[in-house]
């Protein structure tokens, strides 16, 4: 018996074996399907073993398919910023284009705003000569709505959509290509809308969210090459002008090759890993001054100096100056000269180059051109860090999550942040109001920045998860993030758990570190950090809801209270409350309640009559402020077993 069932076991873990060599390998779906009809016709894997094996290559299909997403991405950056010709560029972003959505066609129109149309200017996939020669009023069909710059649009089945306005001329084009879904994204360029890049497909469709998404990032990095390839061309021009009329001005000349170099120089740190260092040791070496990046409200970028406080109010002026007019703008802060060129990308600031002194025509020329590389940088880099936080928001959902999941896959996910199941962990709820919800996300993960953790919203709050550091108590990391927040102008209040082993912890951390933030703010502890040891005797009453001592402690201290407030509508119990945790200071408890102090004695004198005449005073007044703040937490459902 024990030699005959040894080989289905010995077969299933060969079958599981097989199985997970086939998925590290990267198994097409097809292949996989195949391979798992065969094992379940053997009977060497179950039907759950199969959906498992499903599910899983579909994860590692959709990683490896947005690692190639961002791969090309960056790749067209590169690309774009790397062509100096305005006609080599159109074409290279309809093909690319084409290419990163996967449509049939791609085109690129201009606007031509001295007859009001929007005319088709270069296209990738198209046969016919109508469709290359479409010209669309503004405002008239998708492209026409994409051209005028308000948002982009689209048509799922464009000849027959009632919803669009339609021009018989161009519907003979569209008809004649077979075209049927249009999609559109408008391109614009200092804040003037020059065109629209569109995809088309001869089959009806919707396009998704993140193919639009997808096509606004390709526009953003096409205006940006546009536009410098527009600079490229003017440059040459000039250059060819002047060597025509015997360098009549060899000073203006020389400046403008010297412009050349630092072009193709600049353009060269976008190829880099270290961009941003980069750009910053080459003007800084080509300026000959100090050179500073800063973001768009004047703190340093991640990883890079200020020694100045560049978020004063000269300093954000000049830099909002900057962004309106796209021209460099001087200004002195603490007795010293500084200019500052903000980056733009349509009308979004991502952030300036700030040079120490006064700058010469030339100088300023250069940090112009350096602009539009950093705004190529910093828009690539957004994109990466925006993927980065759709993996940390999945990432914390699954680990707080009281549901099953892939242990394996969960444990490289996290490792990839630092987290690993042999660790103690700690959990962090941060409380702040819902307008500063992002501002206080990208405020924690650049102090956190090349920390193991990570940082995301869960369940309408900010929530981060790091490993617990040695020799540190809970509520120190708490503090250190309410530190951080004030200096952006935020008001945070910080719940921290006590360290819990492993990710199978994790969600009673989560529930712990959210009670003792309800705990804090119905205490009118806004602003603070702590853990459960750090709210004293609230900390020790959290999770005492359910028990029936807990009702009775409340009867038998506050009891005549409770009773005479729900019989009346009266406010005795929040009056004692706030009294003594006012110390029992009549001025401050009858500000905190607004009433007036003679309506504060009133009740005093009616709690005094209820509890009796010992009820603030020495053991007796301890007691009664446990049960008032039991009381408190009890109705702010920072409780266990409270809504």
């Amino acid at each position: 018996m024990e030699t005959t069932g040894a080989g289905p076991v010995r077969a299933a873990g060969s079958a599981a074996g097989a199985l997970m060599e086939l998925l590290e390998s990267g198994i097409a779906p097809a292949e996989l399907e195949r391979r798992l009809t065969g094992y379940l016709a053997q009977g060497t894997i179950d039907e759950q073993a199969a959906t498992a094996a499903r599910r899983l290559n579909a994860q590692l299909w959709e990683a490896k398919r947005r690692e190639g997403l961002l791969r090309v991405l960056y790749d067209t950056a590169t690309d774009l910023t790397g062509i100096r010709d305005v006609d080599a560029i159109l074409k290279a972003i309809v093909r690319r284009t084409r290419a990163l959505i996967g449509t049939d066609i791609a085109y690129l129109s201009l606007n031509d705003y001295a007859t009001g149309e929007s005319y088709i200017r270069v296209t990738d996939g198209a046969t016919t000569t109508l469709f290359h020669n479409i010209r669309m009023p503004l405002g008239v069909g998708v492209l026409g709505a994409v051209a005028t710059g308000e948002s982009p649009a689209q048509s799922a089945d464009y000849l027959a959509d009632p919803a669009k306005s339609h021009l018989a001329s161009s519907d003979t084009a569209v008809a004649a290509e077979g075209v049927k879904a249009i999609m559109g994204v408008p391109l614009r360029v200092e804040g003037k809308v020059i065109g629209a890049l569109l995809v088309a497909d001869r089959h009806a469709h919707e396009f998704s969210r993140e193919d639009v998404s997808l096509m606004e990032s390709i526009g953003t990095q096409a205006a940006i090459a546009l536009e410098n390839a527009r600079h490229f061309s003017e440059m040459s021009q000039a250059l060819a002008q002047l060597d025509q009329a015997q360098q009549e001005n060899l000073a203006h000349v020389q400046a403008l090759q010297e412009m050349a170099t630092m072009d193709r120089r600049l353009m060269e740190t976008l190829a880099s890993r270290q961009s941003l260092p980069r750009l910053l040791e080459l003007l800084a070496g080509w300026l000959g001054t100090d050179i500073y990046v800063v973001e768009p409200e004047g703190g340093p970028m991640a990883g890079t100096p200020s020694p100045a406080d560049f978020s004063a109010a000269p300093a954000l002026a000049a830099a909002e100056e900057s962004a309106g007019s796209a021209v460099p703008v001087p200004f002195t802060l603490q007795g010293r000269q500084y200019t500052v060129m903000s980056a733009v990308a349509g009308d979004q600031h991502l952030g300036s180059l700030v040079a120490a002194g006064v700058m010469t025509p030339s100088q300023l020329a250069i940090l112009e051109r350096s602009a539009l590389v950093l705004s190529v940088s910093l828009l690539f880099e957004r994109t990466l860090v925006e993927a980065e936080q759709r993996l940390q928001i999945e990432l914390i959902d699954d680990l707080l999550s009281p549901r099953a999941a892939d242990a394996a896959a969960l444990a490289r996910r996290a490792g990839r942040f630092g987290l690993g199941n042999q660790l103690a962990l700690v959990v962090r709820v941060v409380a702040v109001a819902e307008g500063q919800r992002q501002k206080t996300l990208a405020a924690i993960r650049r102090a956190g920045k090349g920390k193991a953790g990570i940082t995301a919203l869960h369940e309408g709050h900010v929530c981060v998860v790091v490993p617990a550091e040695a020799g540190e108590g809970p509520g120190t990391g708490g503090r250190a993030i309410v530190e951080v927040l004030r200096r952006q102008q935020i008001t945070a209040t910080v719940g921290s758990s006590e360290p819990v082993a492993g990710f199978s912890g994790l969600a009673g951390a989560h529930a712990e570190a959210h009670a003792v933030v309800r705990a804090l703010q119905a205490l009118g502890r806004d602003g603070e950090a702590a853990d459960r040891a750090g709210l004293g005797t609230a900390g020790m009453l959290l999770g005492a809801g359910g028990q029936g001592f807990a009702e009775q402690l409340l009867q038998a201290q506050i009891g005549p209270l409770l009773d005479y407030d729900a019989e009346r509508g009266t406010e005795l119990a929040r009056t004692a409350w706030a009294f003594l945790e006012n110390e029992s200071l009549m001025a401050h408890t009858a500000g905190q309640l607004h009433i007036h102090p003679n309506t504060l004695r009133q009740r005093l004198d009616r709690i005094e009559k209820l509890l009796g005449r010992d009820w603030r005073r020495g053991g007796r007044m301890l007691d009664v402020q446990v049960a008032l703040r039991l009381w408190r937490l009890k109705t702010a459902g920072a409780l266990g077993g409270e809504d």
